[in-house]
């Protein structure tokens, strides 16, 4: 439910950015403001607690706005989210944004997961293997889970494709101990 309205939300936003030609700058606003709330949770949570006059928290989020340098259409957009207390959404909003932000430019998010650093070949390889597939551009970026034991585990968008040697020796286990094997 919760992040169904977020994606109502950042729709919202995107669609007013895609009029102006701002949807990169916008979506940098968003992820600026959630930064900042993360950094500053006294001022967030100020910005949510409704013991506080809507008046005196819109006046706090000019403030912010000013400070951040955010354009107009964004600082309405958070002065909407503290008047509707969709705030306590902004991660959810602020990841809504990038995934459409990504669909309008035909980019795909992938990332690997690997027991051991990865070279530069083998990320181009995976790149160029998933842009091909997916008909995006792959942008990947690469963790190391030594849990993994070895292969590897590679998330595309909601997709997850896991070869690793960990959950192999996992689904043997529940094999053994089915009686499969």
């Amino acid at each position: 439910m919760k992040t169904s309205v977020a994606r109502r939300y950042a729709r919202a936003l995107i669609e007013i950015a895609s009029e102006t030609g701002e949807v990169g700058a916008y979506g940098k606003e968003v992820r600026t403001v959630y930064a900042a709330f993360e950094s500053a949770p006294e001022l967030y949570k100020t910005l949510m607690n409704p013991m506080f006059p809507v008046e005196d928290r819109l006046g706090l989020t000019e403030k912010v706005s000013a400070s951040l340098k955010l354009s107009k259409p964004v600082e309405r957009f958070l002065g909407i989210l503290v008047k509707t207390r969709g705030l306590r959404l902004l991660a959810d909003i602020a990841e809504a944004y990038s995934r459409l932000e990504d669909d309008i430019s035909g980019k795909i998010r992938v990332t690997v997961l690997s027991p051991v650093d990865m070279d530069a070949a083998a990320l181009d390889e995976i790149k160029k293997k998933i842009s091909a597939a997916t008909g995006k551009e792959a942008a990947v970026s690469c963790s190391k889970d030594a849990s993994l034991i070895g292969g590897m585990v590679v998330k595309v968008g909601n997709t997850i494709l896991d070869g690793s040697l960990k959950t192999q020796i996992e689904r043997m286990k529940e094999k053994i101990l089915e009686g499969a094997i």
